[in-house]
């Protein structure tokens, strides 16, 4: 389990937002009575494990922004569209997104001003045939897959995972034409290897929005966020999930 804190900066303002990894099933203590029952509706050993590690990372994640180290403190209730929704004395100033892929839990707190989003995927998990299929790649997307310099299913991973986290920063998740969601601009940042890289886009329709991915060999992490801020470290993936 690793939490880090970074710095989000717009123009000459900063703000911080802090990213939780959790890999370790959690024991049930940290959640409050409601959310203890709604693990209890669960049947399956998988959904449970989602829950529980999705909702210790965003917690851990929220408490590190809030200063709160009370978790139960902290409540994490589901939107219409299945968006995660605050609930805490300061919860008007943060809000939450939250991935989780096969025993891999992120989450990333962050003023409610600066809508984010995250979403993480298992490469080896991937068929890229099925993702092509699914994506509607635009233009410049399908240009990028013949150059990309990784394998098909990793970049297959880095344009949905860009897709997906843009969704959740927009409140709405992929409930929309995925086509919607598509990138107009995806460049390398520094070396890319056939496993590993990093990626700057830009979004097709919401030119107001950018999309930072980063490959480590067998999942890739997404993060959307608003193109005129940056923030001063990346998450660090790998590292938080070897923590």
């Amino acid at each position: 389990m690793s939490v880090q804190s970074l710095v989000l900066r717009h123009g000459k303002v900063e703000q911080r937002v802090c990213f939780a990894a959790v890999d370790a099933m959690p024991s049930e203590a940290f959640l409050n009575k409601a959310e203890a029952a709604q693990l209890g509706g669960f049947q399956f050993a998988a959904k449970r494990q989602g829950f529980l590690l999705g909702r210790l990372a965003a917690k851990r994640a929220l408490g590190a922004l809030l200063q709160e180290p009370d978790l139960r403190r902290i409540e994490i209730r589901s939107g219409v569209y299945g968006q995660p929704l605050v609930q805490h004395p300061q919860a008007g100033s943060a809000a939450v997104t939250v991935s989780h892929s096969h025993g891999l839990a992120v989450a990333l707190a962050f003023p409610a001003e600066y809508p984010m989003g995250v979403d993480l995927e298992t490469v080896s998990a991937v068929s890229a045939r099925t993702i092509i299929g699914e994506l509607e790649a635009s233009a410049p997307e399908q240009a990028w897959l013949a150059t990309a310099s990784v394998d098909d299913a990793t970049a297959c991973c880095v344009l949905w995972t860009a897709r997906e986290a843009l969704g959740k920063a927009l409140g709405i998740g992929l409930n929309c034409p995925l086509g919607i969601l598509s990138l107009t601009e995806i460049r390398a940042i520094g070396e890319v290897t056939c496993g590993e890289g990093t990626w700057v886009g830009r979004y097709l329709n919401f030119p107001q929005c950018q999309c930072l991915s980063q490959a480590n060999g067998d999942r890739v992490l997404s993060l959307a966020m608003p193109g005129e801020a940056e923030l001063g470290a990346w998450p660090r993936l790998k590292q938080a999930k070897d923590a």
